[in-house]
């Protein structure tokens, strides 16, 4: 491993030098991808064959200058690459081959999602804020489809002259033309596949598979801090039917980002060579076999790394054993697949000569250890020559360092409250600064606790917010709430945010709170982004954050810092960080809308542990006993064990200690507690007293370096009289990995 000295140096040069071609202002946005289209097939009966098939993009200019737009054989306009991404077993993978690319040829300058089209007067020219399609049939023609390999994709460069359009296809008569920049390319060459999108039928009929389509944007002098909406991918249906193919959207609707980002459950890091090269994308995941063994899988994504990667180290504890090595690549050829191998205290996987991580790719690696993951980083190596660093550091989970944290749920809880809920809660001051609450979602209804998630560094895509202003975004996955589900979130620069348009009111107002669509206000005030600050968005496959970053309040200078998470389970985590001071009122709460009726407002930092529960409904909800840690177990610290939904009539509960588990837990139904499981054996059994439906227990964990990589398992019991046979009642477990971090 480079030393850490040779890693700062790194860092340090990446953050003071700029991308050397950088067009100040210059930005374009993949507004639309859309309408994957079947364009024929090839080869061997169903299922053996090839398909062909291209896709439908839209792009705006949000940026302050106009994007070059001239048509090959020139060489300054948008390009763009195609991808097909399938998870199943437990790993994401790409399975189209490295895609022909887009050649954009002219901007038809039309109003679209980055607002009222400045036209130039010209197609060569993607004027401000102007819009352009590209239509499915539009990006199937082989007239402008071209090698990925010519272009530079980290400074959007590419060479007419001696290009695949000026000398030919090697099948064609007169091969190769003259390298003299025209073109020479002929289309009466191709079948209904060449050059377009191209997968193995047989990949795509995967039983349990989900899919995906991506696509992603590349043009001369774009900036790096401007391309986080250069990439985008949506879910889709792969049918067979009558000879032909169709690819039809699901509700996993677009988002932007690294396709990485649909692989639930994995960490997905990035990492380049600051001001020389391009970003890979490194998704991990890491899974117990038992008897203290795991399986560590990876997805490596070069998203645009001109150099491409030609090894993948990680870092091994001196006294760990990988085996089960295992790689896969775009093509089915083994002979040049990767080898793998441990040096020293790296396992290290070394590509062929013709077989590296080139850009828009995605390549799979994995083995198994007999050690737990700890927070690291991997290594990539530069497969080639070039200015800038030889290496590309990402942060991942290795099985060395120190073990990283974490508190997984198991299973699910039984019994529970019969509670009487509200239709909304909220309250019209604001007291929450440095602090944050949690509305735990389960069986259609939140219940307002104490803070359980922790912030999130603001990432994704920069909205283009002004004052009095709200834009509607995408998300990764189903959310449901209270009184519904959605797929996209609409966000509000006034610091609401709501499933559809509620308007952009600057003023809160109660009665406004509670007709609408359903909203979430964690600081709804008067607040002017356009003036100051911004407002981020984040979404993958498993959760999606709004960040409100130092945005200002209107008319002064004070800011306001605050992030609302959404995850797939339903959970929404609001965090506020430092909030100044408003010259408007506030209104901080949920609500369900639709006419909901006022239960009055509440102090929400003094009822985090009482028991407020917002239904669809005014009325009573039924909700299973629930176990949630406080923090993740990091030795030295104190986490609370906390448990909630517990029936108000309850005498008491058990809080269950254990460093044995029992996989799928034992059904307790022979006690007399139907529905409920046992998780871990009864090693340890405390009592804790519980009130106003929850209790908790504190647990400490000893600053001992040797704990570190424990697996510590809970669950809790509740005692309540006439509630089953047995009298008791069981709550999830939870799985707590013990780590230095």
């Amino acid at each position: 491993m480079r030393n850490l000295s040779m890693l700062s140096v790194a860092v340090l040069s990446a953050s003071l030098a700029a991308q050397s071609n950088t067009v100040a202002g210059l930005d374009g946005r993949l507004t639309v991808i859309n309408n994957l289209t079947y364009y024929g097939r090839r080869g061997p009966a169903h299922p053996n064959g090839e398909v062909g098939m291209a896709m439908l993009n839209t792009m705006c200019n949000p940026g302050s200058v106009n994007i070059p737009w001239f048509a090959a054989m020139q060489p300054e306009h948008p390009m763009f690459g195609f991808m097909i991404a399938r998870v199943h077993n437990d790993k994401i993978e790409q399975i189209n081959e490295w895609s022909f690319c887009k050649h954009a040829f002219t901007s038809i300058n039309v109003n679209g999602q980055c607002g009222s089209c400045q036209n130039p007067g010209t197609g060569s020219l993607m004027g401000i804020n102007c819009s352009d399609t590209y239509g499915a049939g539009n990006n199937a023609s082989r007239t402008w489809l071209g090698p990925p390999e010519e272009i530079n994709p980290w400074l959007g460069t590419w060479d007419p002259v001696g290009s695949y359009f000026d000398i030919g296809d090697p099948s064609q008569a007169g091969y190769p033309a003259p390298a003299d920049g025209t073109r020479s390319l002929s289309q009466s060459i191709f079948d209904s596949v060449d050059n377009r999108v191209t997968v193995n039928e047989v990949d795509l009929t995967t039983v349990g598979a989900s899919y995906y389509y991506a696509l992603q944007l590349i043009h001369k002098g774009e900036s790096l801090a401007n391309r986080g909406d250069n990439n985008a991918h949506r879910g889709m249906n792969p049918t067979f039917s009558g000879g032909s193919w169709n690819f039809s959207n699901n509700a996993e609707g677009q988002q932007f980002g690294t396709v990485l980002d649909r692989w639930t459950g994995a960490d997905v890091d990035v990492g380049h060579n600051g001001s020389d090269d391009g970003r890979f994308y490194v998704a991990s995941k890491v899974t117990s076999l038992g008897g203290g063994n795991y399986h560590y899988e990876y997805a490596v994504h070069n998203v645009d790394n001109s150099r491409a990667g030609g090894t993948f180290k990680l870092p091994i504890d001196a006294g760990a054993t990988a085996s089960n090595f295992t790689f896969g690549d775009i093509d089915t050829d083994g002979a040049n697949d990767w080898s793998a191998a441990r040096v020293g205290n790296e396992i290290v996987f070394t590509a062929t000569a013709s077989n590296a991580i080139e850009w828009n790719t995605i390549y799979n690696f994995g083995f198994d250890c007999d050690f737990a993951a700890g927070a690291s980083q991997c290594t990539i190596d530069e497969h080639r020559m070039g200015a800038g660093a030889a290496f590309v550091n990402v942060p991942t989970k290795a099985p060395s360092g120190s073990t990283f944290a974490t508190v997984t749920s198991v299973g699910a809880g039984c019994g529970g409250s019969v509670a009487v809920c509200t239709e909304a809660f909220y309250e019209t001051s604001f007291d929450l600064a440095n602090s944050a609450y949690t509305l735990d979602y389960n069986n259609g209804a939140y219940t307002l606790v104490p803070g359980a998630g922790s912030w999130i560094a603001p990432a994704g895509m920069t909205l283009a917010l002004t004052d009095d202003d709200d834009q509607t975004e995408p998300l990764g996955f189903t959310l449901d709430y209270p009184g519904g589900s959605t797929n996209s979130l609409t966000v509000c620069s006034n610091g609401f945010i709501s499933v559809s348009g509620n308007g952009t009111p600057y003023n809160p107002s109660v009665s406004a709170f509670f007709s609408g669509a359903a909203r979430w206000s964690p600081l709804w005030t008067d607040l002017n982004p356009s003036s100051g600050g911004n407002v981020r968005f984040d979404s993958n496959s498993s959760r999606a954050v709004v960040t409100y970053d130092a945005v200002r309040f209107y008319g002064n200078n004070n800011t306001a810092t605050f992030q609302v998470q959404y995850w797939a389970n339903g959970d929404v985590h609001v965090i506020y960080q430092s909030v100044g001071a408003s010259g408007n009122g506030y209104l901080v709460g949920y609500s369900v809308g639709g006419g909901a009726a006022d239960p009055g407002q509440i102090d929400i930092s003094a009822s985090l542990n009482s028991n407020v529960t917002v239904c669809s409904s005014a009325g009573t909800a039924i909700l299973d006993i629930a176990l949630a840690s406080s923090g993740r177990p990091v030795i030295g610290t104190t986490i609370d064990l906390i448990t909630t939904n517990v029936p108000l009539t309850s005498t008491g509960g058990l809080s269950i200690l254990s460093l044995t588990a029992l996989p799928g837990g034992v059904d307790l139904t022979f006690l007399g507690m139907p529905g409920c499981f046992l998780y871990q054996d009864l090693t340890v059994i405390d009592l804790f007293p519980v009130s106003s439906g929850a209790g908790q227990r504190s647990f400490s964990l000893p600053n001992s370096p040797a704990l570190s990589g424990t697996i510590l398992l809970s669950q809790s019991a509740i005692m309540d009289l006439g509630l089953n046979a047995f009298d008791m009642a069981t709550s999830n477990g939870i799985e707590l990995l013990v780590g230095l971090n």
